[in-house]
This record gives structure tokens, C-alpha cells and sequence, in this order.
């Protein structure tokens, strides 16, 4: 029996509302904006921040997803536009600070103890979702380094790397990249979705990550991440955030494409996706992507290429994305981009080191990879033991690392 029931699902997809100057709304004008959706579309309209957060309700299978998500955001776009303004979805403002979420709820679960197994069970998995759903390439003048700098980020605290927890031994917690949410709503979240470009994506991956929960919650291992599973977990999820789905993971030693894995775990919750009025066929746009090793950070990218300066990125990459289907077309006519080969210990260590500069607190290093503290700490004995790197251990300020030039 599934830990899971009914079979639900929903997402709370944060789109950010810019007027003509692409300057963002603030909190206050989202809120009214949010209220007025909310109380025509009877949905859990609200304003996040300074987002408009789309609460797509309680849906039992992806036709009524998407019936819904359309729906909603084409009335959204019409009222917006009487504003003079435009939405913009997307995982990051490529000038500003802000990141956006698609966060998907898989339900329904009402025992929470069952949800944490769930959680340790599907850890080594989620960094997948990561590099499907990549979509900030872009952040703050950033570029070029990350395809979801959101996720490499944290989204500032609002999605975590998950801890391997006992249910007698830990308690409820807020921002992981997917946990059990019981004290909301009986779901799991998946926080560690960046906001998606394309709603038909948004349907096929809420689809597809509520079919693969549900999948799990009917045969709960109550098995746990070994030490070594769990760096792993963590190396992939940096490199989920860093190439998308041309990733090369590590699982249990040996490398494998993020591709490969996301084509496996569709083939595994195919049941799953029928209880949810799906099948495999009908998730194209995913099976396009798998193919093709693309994310929605790749169209971006490429639209990059043509802008240098970045408040022109901006202007021409918000004027796309309105019209909710433009990475869905580039999709189909995209080239296949070719796999990244996965790190040796000495990239990793050299990433950590990157870390590294004048009076760098140790703690810091961790940032890199967010590997627990005794990894991390053996990655800094070795470049103490090379003479990269000097430590200072200081009453007031802990321990500080210096590289050496």
C-alpha cells in the first residue's frame, strides 16, 4: 500500500512581474496583483517576495495540471498587461538578487515519520530534477559559470541540501531540496526546482516528479545514504547546478550521465505516471531534452551569447519568455550537446580551493560542494599538506585560511 493517498499534486511556481522599464514590482503591488487572481481563479494565489506565487491547487492528474497552469497564467498575462506590465518567468533576474521557484508538492501523505524514509530513500535522486529543471544562468551580473546559480546558491536559504534523518531523532525542518511537509499541507516538497521558462515543462515535471514520489512511497526501503553515497549525492547536485543535463554523475563509484538516470526513472514510476493519467509519450518536451542533453539554461544561454551587456539581456530575454512556449520551440530545433565528464578528486579539490582567498574563514570552503564538515575538512588537510593554503586558528574569528601565491 503507498504511503501516498490520494495521488495529488501541485507546485508553487514564483514568476516575477516586470513593467516596461524591466524594473520588478514590489512586495505590496505583487500582493494586490496575487489577490485579485486569487479571488477570480479560486486558486492559492499570493505574492512570495517579490513574485506573484502561483499555487495551482489540488490536481490529480497532468491534463488537469494543465488545464489549470493555462488557465491561470493566461488570465494572469491579461491582467498584467492592463497594468502596462509583463510576467516573467524564470529561475533568476540576471541584474537583481532574486531567485525563483517552482516548487512542487506531491500528496497525499499523512505520516511524516513515513515521508522522512521517503526523503533519505529519493536524496541520491533529486539532484536530477536540479539539472532538469536548470534554469538561472544568470544572476545578479553573474554568468557563464553555473546553469542554475539558484541552486548553487541555496536560492538564499530557501532550498537546502537534505540531511540523512531518523524519524525518532530529528525534527521537522524548513528549505531542504525535498522533504515532507506535513505541517502545511500533507505533501512532500521539492524545493530545489528553479522556476521554469515553459509551463508545458512546469506540467511534465510536476507530473513526473510527483509519479516517481508516489513510485517510492509504494515500496518505502527505510534505507539510508552510506557517507560515501551522500558526497556522491552532493557532487552531483553541484554538478546538476554547473552543466545541466549534460552532467556526468558519480553513483557508487562509477559515472553516469544524469541523462541515462532521468530516462531510468521514468521507466521505473511508468505505472505511477498512469495512475496520474500519463504516459511516457506525453511528457515529450522531457523526452526531447533527455535526447537532446538541454535545459532551459542552454536556451538562455544561447540568447546570452548575442547580448553583452546585461540590461539588454534582460529586455530581449523577458520579451521571450512571455509568451510562455518559446523554449518548447527552440527545444525541438536544438542541436545535441555532448556530455561533461565528471570531476576526478583533484577537480574537486582544486573547486574548493577556488574558495580560498585572503583570511577565508574555513567554514566557507564548504560552499563548494555544502559536503559536511569532516569531508570538508580532510579537502583542507590536503591543501595545508601541498602548502596551497595556510590556517590561522584565531580566538575572535575562528579558524582563517590563507592561499598561499
Amino acid at each position: 500500500m503507498s504511503v501516498f493517498e490520494p495521488r495529488t499534486f501541485s507546485t508553487d511556481w514564483e514568476v516575477m512581474v516586470i513593467d516596461r522599464m524591466d524594473r520588478w514590482l514590489d512586495t505590496a503591488k505583487c500582493d494586490a496583483l496575487a489577490g485579485a487572481l486569487r479571488s477570480e481563479l479560486d486558486l492559492p494565489v499570493h505574492a512570495d517576495w517579490d513574485a506573484v506565487e502561483f499555487g495551482l491547487g489540488v490536481n490529480r492528474s497532468l491534463e488537469e495540471f494543465w488545464r489549470r497552469v493555462c488557465r491561470a497564467t493566461d488570465r494572469a498575462a491579461e491582467v498584467v498587461h492592463e497594468l502596462d506590465c509583463d510576467l516573467f518567468p524564470t529561475g533568476a533576474h540576471p541584474v537583481g538578487e532574486q531567485f525563483l521557484a517552482s516548487h512542487v508538492h506531491v500528496g497525499s501523505i499523512h505520516d511524516e515519520a513515513e515521508g522522512i524514509h521517503i526523503e533519505n530513500q529519493v536524496l541520491r535522486y533529486v539532484p536530477a530534477f536540479a539539472a532538469l529543471a536548470a534554469n538561472s544562468p544568470f544572476s545578479h551580473y553573474r554568468r557563464g559559470a553555473m546553469k542554475s546559480y539558484r541552486v548553487q546558491h541555496l536560492a538564499h536559504g530557501c532550498t537546502e541540501p537534505s540531511s540523512v534523518r531518523e524519524p525518532e531523532r530529528c525534527q521537522s525542518t524548513w528549505g531542504g531540496d525535498a522533504a515532507p511537509k506535513i505541517y502545511g499541507v500533507p505533501t512532500m516538497e521539492v524545493r530545489i526546482i528553479d522556476g521554469a521558462s515553459s509551463r508545458r515543462l512546469l506540467a511534465e515535471m510536476a507530473t513526473f516528479i510527483a509519479a516517481f514520489l508516489h513510485h517510492q512511497g509504494d515500496r518505502v526501503t527505510r534505507t539510508r545514504p552510506t557517507c560515501a553515497q551522500y558526497r556522491e549525492a552532493m557532487t552531483n547536485r553541484w554538478l546538476a547546478a554547473r552543466d545541466g543535463m549534460q552532467a556526468t554523475f558519480r553513483w557508487d563509484g562509477r559515472p553516469r550521465p544524469v541523462v541515462e538516470m532521468l530516462d531510468e526513472m521514468l521507466d521505473a514510476c511508468r505505472d505511477a505516471l498512469a495512475r496520474l493519467g500519463a504516459k511516457r509519450g506525453d511528457l515529450w518536451l522531457i523526452g526531447q531534452m533527455i535526447r537532446k542533453r538541454i535545459c532551459q539554461a542552454d536556451f538562455a544561454a544561447e540568447l546570452g551569447t548575442r547580448y553583452a551587456d546585461p540590461h539588454l539581456l534582460l529586455c530581449a530575454y523577458s520579451k521571450m519568455v512571455r509568451h510562455w512556449a518559446v523554449f518548447d520551440g527552440w527545444a525541438g530545433k536544438a542541436r545535441a550537446l555532448e556530455p561533461v565528464p565528471p570531476p576526478d578528486q583533484e577537480a574537486i579539490l582544486a573547486e574548493h580551493l577556488a574558495y580560498v582567498g585572503e583570511g577565508t574563514h574555513a567554514y566557507r570552503v564548504r560552499e563548494a560542494m555544502y559536503y559536511p564538515a569532516p569531508a570538508t575538512d580532510r579537502l583542507i588537510e590536503q591543501m595545508v599538506g601541498r602548502g596551497w593554503v595556510t590556517r590561522e586558528v584565531t580566538a575572535s574569528r575562528g579558524t582563517l585560511l590563507h592561499r598561499v601565491p
